[in-house]
């Protein structure tokens, strides 16, 4: 571990560079689609393999994961357990904060006020928010934040890491597919997420140095 940035994102340049391929092409994305295109995509592209697989992925960004990760640290990485839930409650309240300060509706109020909603192939059972809390995705940013902490503190940085990576990125498209969220509500939860990965883990290494341990 280090207290320096710069030799954090070296040690860890698989997942970095993973993120970035992943920022460049969500860029893309947005800069070439209107903001409800890839939710009417997938609503038309929808299967039933695709609507379970979906609705599983996003539970990734949810308490579940957070307690599955805290057993795991308990076992094999005990003194770095508790940056779970203090991740856990940072990405609670900057998400909160957020959606306060930026209003966006939902998919679903979104697509009601232009009179489209019926043009959704809407999955049977799964709930529908229509309150003003769309930006940015709470779910993305947790799942970012969270996997972004497990990868920094993994000593295996290729592979793993990069798995880990794509299961944030999942989480993150499940938010779309299940017509939670916008792409760029996703993407900004996926910046926000990763940065707040680097600085929790940053000032655990900070006080990890200054303690000597």
């Amino acid at each position: 571990m280090s207290t320096n940035l710069r030799t954090t994102l070296k040690e860890n340049k698989f997942y970095g560079i993973g993120f970035l391929v992943w920022s460049l092409l969500g860029a893309l994305l947005i800069f070439s689609t209107k903001k409800g295109d890839i939710i009417l995509f997938f609503s038309d592209h929808r299967s039933v393999y695709g609507d379970l697989f979906f609705r599983y992925a996003t539970m990734a960004g949810e308490e579940i994961a957070y307690l599955l990760i805290l057993l795991f640290l308990l076992i094999y990485q005990r003194h770095a357990a508790w940056l779970v839930p203090i991740t856990g409650g940072i990405v609670l309240l900057v998400s909160k904060g957020l959606k306060e300060v930026f209003q966006q509706d939902r998919p679903v109020a979104w697509f009601k006020k232009l009179d489209l909603f019926d043009t959704l192939n809407v999955i049977a059972g799964e709930p529908l928010f229509s309150g003003a809390s769309s930006f940015p995705s709470g779910h993305t940013m947790s799942a970012f934040a969270l996997f972004g902490i497990l990868a920094l503190l993994l000593p295996q940085k290729k592979t793993v890491s990069l798995l880990i990576l794509l299961i944030a990125v999942v989480v993150g498209i499940s938010r779309v597919y299940l017509i939670h969220h916008f792409f760029i509500d996703i993407y900004a939860g996926s910046v926000i997420g990763t940065m707040l990965a680097l600085i929790i883990y940053q000032g655990w290494c900070w006080r990890i140095a200054r303690s000597g341990q």
